[in-house]
This record gives structure tokens, C-alpha cells and sequence, in this order.
């Protein structure tokens, strides 16, 4: 028994898979990456500057209160105050971004790219939220494994056991953040009572939907609130069936959709579309399947 978990285990994490299949989930989480930078540009100066909000000083402090310690967050920028240096920065970052959506440069571009997201994220760590970790997670899966060029056109580039591992990180950290979201939400009162939408709408921290046009509905309200937690179940469920997933795919969109416009998680929800590429399977013209490995076929393998 226990060998035959092993060899599962193994096919699992480590059979090849086609590196394109990679490239465009590459492509999507450079571009969301620099999407993140770009967010930064109004108000870099206003945080970060000599007379931002979080000068060096008392960002330090922030973090002593909070027991971490400065060498935890290294970066460059703990040395400048400068807001030309941190326009510089950031604008760095986008082309960084770009050069490594290409595929331009592999693992090293994509490497650079990581450095420069960590030190940007650690001086500003206390503006982190759910981006942050999953973008550096996302980004080092990539460096075992970048994909293919952009420019790169063979239909019968090799397949490779680093793509295989990469490609299964990229889909197990998807199905666990949305398993994480839908633990949290059951572990509130609020969502087994069919008001979890009204309170995001009434705390303005939704996109789509507004107070007023609940208030006075509440089968509206409690049908909402049941609905996205039905979608996330499904989303997880139908992930997992190699005939399904297709519609596990559009579940997780609509489960992404809930995030960045019910629950105002804009940019977290565009990288969970970018990590959810991950689970779409390649085909050549024709129609005819790509040369694929057995366990990114999805007949004959299951997908957490």
C-alpha cells in the first residue's frame, strides 16, 4: 500500500508535463505583477517619501512593536527616502515584468523579478495584504519552471518533470486559497446566516453592490450570501474530477469575480484567475490533443 502512495505521489508532483503549458500562466501573473506595481505609482511618495506616512523611523518602530526584525525584511530601499528613487523603482519593476512575460531571459528574468517584488513588499509590509505572498509564491513556482517564449512557436517542444512540479504548485496553491477563503467564511455567523453580503456592502468594501439596493430584499440578500459560498464548494469539488473541470474553471472565475468585485480584493482576484490558467489544458490546431504526459492528461490523473 504504501508503495503504490509513492508512485501516486510521484506521478502527482514529478511525471513531465509540456513546458508551454506554463507560458501562459507566466504571461498572466508578469502582467498582474505589474498591474501591482503600477498601483503604487499615485501614492509611493505619500508612504514612503521623507515626509510620507511611513518614513524609515517609524516603520521600524511598526515592526519592532510587531517583533519582527528588520534583517526579516531586507531591502534596498530601507537606504532611501528618495521619491525619484522610488518611482525609478517601481517603473523598473513594470519593465521587469514585461521582460519575464516574454519569457526573455528564463529563470533569471523571472528571478530578478522575485528580488525586486520582495524588497518592494518588505518596505512597505505594513501595506501587505493577500497579494503579497501569493505573487512571491506564484513567481518562484515559475523559476522551476518559466514555460515557453512568446515567440517560441514548435507545437512539439519537449515535455519536462520541472514543468510538471511547477504547473502542479501553481494548481495546489489555487485550490488551497480558495479552500482558505471558504474556511474563513464558514468560520463567521455571519455567512451561515445569509447576511455576509450585506455586511461587505454596508462596510463599502464591495465593487458591485451597494447598501441600498439590498436593503429591503432579503431573499436577495440571503441568496447572494448562500451563493458564494455554493461556488466555492463547487469550484473545489469540480477541480478535482478530470471531467468536470471545466467547470470547475468557471466556478473558480466566478469565485475570483466575488473577490475582486463583492469583496473589493481587486488585484488578488485577477492573480487567482492568472494561477487558475494553470488547470487549462493545451491543444494543437486541429483540435488534436497536445503531446502531453500521462498525468497532465486529465483522464488519467486528479488535481487538488
Amino acid at each position: 500500500m504504501m508503495r503504490a502512495v509513492m508512485v501516486r505521489w510521484n506521478l502527482f508532483w514529478f511525471d513531465p508535463c509540456p513546458r508551454a503549458a506554463l507560458t501562459l500562466p507566466r504571461v498572466a501573473i508578469c502582467l498582474v505583477a505589474a498591474l501591482w506595481f503600477a498601483s503604487f505609482w499615485s501614492s509611493a511618495p505619500a508612504w514612503l517619501a521623507t515626509d510620507g506616512l511611513l518614513t524609515q523611523p517609524l516603520s521600524k518602530r511598526m515592526l519592532a512593536t510587531d517583533q519582527i526584525a528588520v534583517w526579516q525584511v531586507w531591502s534596498p530601499l530601507w537606504f532611501t527616502q528618495s521619491a525619484s528613487l522610488l518611482y525609478g523603482w517601481l517603473a523598473a519593476g513594470v519593465v521587469l515584468c514585461i521582460v519575464a512575460a516574454s519569457g526573455l531571459g528564463g529563470r533569471l528574468s523571472l528571478a530578478a523579478l522575485l528580488l525586486w517584488v520582495i524588497a518592494w513588499a518588505n518596505r512597505a509590509v505594513v501595506l501587505s495584504g493577500l497579494v503579497e505572498p501569493t505573487l512571491v509564491a506564484c513567481l518562484g513556482y515559475l523559476i522551476v519552471e518559466p514555460g515557453l517564449p512568446l515567440w517560441h512557436r514548435s507545437p512539439s517542444a519537449s515535455s519536462k518533470w520541472t514543468a510538471g512540479v511547477a504547473r502542479r504548485l501553481l494548481q495546489t496553491h489555487c485550490w488551497l486559497l480558495i479552500a482558505a477563503g471558504l474556511l474563513s467564511q464558514l468560520g463567521g455567523l455571519v455567512w451561515w446566516r445569509g447576511e455576509g453580503v450585506w455586511w461587505l456592502a454596508a462596510a463599502g468594501r464591495s465593487n458591485l453592490i451597494r447598501i441600498e439596493q439590498l436593503r429591503g430584499h432579503p431573499l436577495v440578500v440571503n441568496g447572494l450570501s448562500h451563493a458564494v459560498i455554493v461556488v466555492q464548494i463547487l469550484a473545489l469539488w469540480l477541480l478535482t474530477l478530470s471531467a468536470a473541470r471545466p467547470l470547475g474553471i468557471a466556478c473558480g472565475m466566478l469565485v475570483a469575480i466575488v473577490y475582486g468585485g463583492v469583496a473589493d480584493h481587486g488585484l488578488f482576484a485577477a492573480l487567482l484567475l492568472a494561477m487558475l490558467l494553470s488547470y487549462c489544458q493545451l491543444r494543437e490546431r486541429g483540435n488534436r490533443e497536445y503531446n502531453r504526459a500521462p498525468t497532465c492528461n486529465p483522464a488519467q490523473s486528479e488535481i487538488p
